[in-house]
């Protein structure tokens, strides 16, 4: 398995980076997460529209076969600094966690905000149930911040 990573391309990559997030609802399931396939093709969608933000989506590509897929966002908080996270990679379950695909897409990412994005902070949320990509994290020597725990409120 030879691995490529690409920047995302609408006219090429979308049917396939659906079906790519329609087959990670396995491990979502895992997690107890739910995806809205009609709500990510929508901000795919919008996203294409400016360079910069259709640049925040990193394939990983083994020949034509896409294997994996990480995603991005960058908001301005009301006192105006700049805030980035990095969302969950995406696989295939054959491809989850053997090939090193989501060190090369996370390693990508990296890169790409740190030198193109000027972005020196990062945010990456794993929840406490997803030891999979906890272990990824950990073998980036990415440590989890003991002074912030995340809350949520449902209305």
């Amino acid at each position: 398995m030879e691995i490529k990573l690409v920047r995302y391309n609408p006219r090429q990559d979308k049917a396939d980076l659906e079906a790519l997030i329609a087959d990670f609802q396995y491990r979502l399931d895992q997690l107890g997460e739910k995806v809205d396939l009609d709500k990510f093709s929508k901000e795919i969608d919008q996203r294409s529209k400016s360079l910069i933000n259709r640049n925040s989506i990193v394939l990983a590509k083994d020949g034509n076969s896409l294997v994996g897929a990480g995603f991005f966002t960058i908001w301005t908080d009301f006192l105006g600094n700049q805030h980035c996270l990095i969302h969950d990679v995406v696989t295939r379950k054959e491809n989850a966690f053997k090939n090193g695909i989501e060190e090369m897409i996370l390693r990508e990412l990296f890169n790409y905000l740190k030198k193109t994005m000027k972005i020196d902070k990062i945010g990456l949320w794993a929840l406490k149930r997803d030891s999979n990509f906890q272990s990824v994290l950990m073998k980036l020597k990415i440590k989890k911040n003991t002074e912030l725990d995340y809350y949520e409120h449902y209305l």
